[in-house]
């Protein structure tokens, strides 16, 4: 149905709440204020692609039973959990998952949906730690204890390999363990 459409014309071809076009248009802002636009420009293509999933579901679809039929932030979220619950690997809801609550300022910004993304591939402590900083930087709140629940089972030998390759997102992943603050296994 609105798979076609650009992102400009998408969100304005009234499938979607205003909730979600302005979720869209706070990573943008997030992206640009924190200087990580790449990545949150890759976190609203997530969000639009899980609100194109979710557009595409038929009304009948039990799903839509009770409501308006318009994707929401709200419904593209719920949907998202769902999905994780046919299919936990499903890395596209979890990035849709990131998306919306990086979008709406949550507490974590998301990070507590990362923990089997970064176990799967621990490159992910890089976006891990993106989204922290935003937390951080743009929110006001301490984001450490939920970056180090998110990479809690991390390869620690892989982590190492990269902080010291260099890595800055590695180094800090891995002094969050190293000050007695572990709770993941070693």
């Amino acid at each position: 149905m609105t798979d076609k459409l650009s992102v400009r014309d998408l969100l304005n071809s009234g499938h979607y709440g205003q909730g979600a076009i302005r979720a869209v248009e706070s990573l943008k802002d997030a992206g640009q204020e924190a200087n990580c636009s790449d990545f949150t420009d890759r976190l609203e293509s997530m969000l639009i692609d899980g609100l194109r999933v979710l557009d595409s579901l038929p009304r009948d679809d039990p799903f839509w039973h009770g409501t308006n039929g318009v994707a929401t932030i709200h419904k593209v979220r719920a949907h998202a959990i769902k999905r994780l619950e046919v299919a936990p690997d499903d890395r596209a809801a979890r990035w849709t998952l990131v998306a919306t609550d990086l979008a709406h300022g949550s507490d974590d910004g998301g990070l507590s949906w990362m923990g089997p993304l970064i176990t799967a591939d621990t490159a992910a402590v890089h976006e891990a730690v993106i989204v922290a900083d935003i937390v951080e930087n743009l929110i006001g709140l301490d984001a450490s204890e939920a970056l180090r629940r998110a990479c809690a089972e991390v390869d620690r030998e892989e982590l190492c390999q990269r902080a010291c390759g260099g890595s800055v997102a590695a180094e800090r992943v891995r002094a969050l363990f190293e000050d007695g603050h572990e709770h993941g296994p070693s």
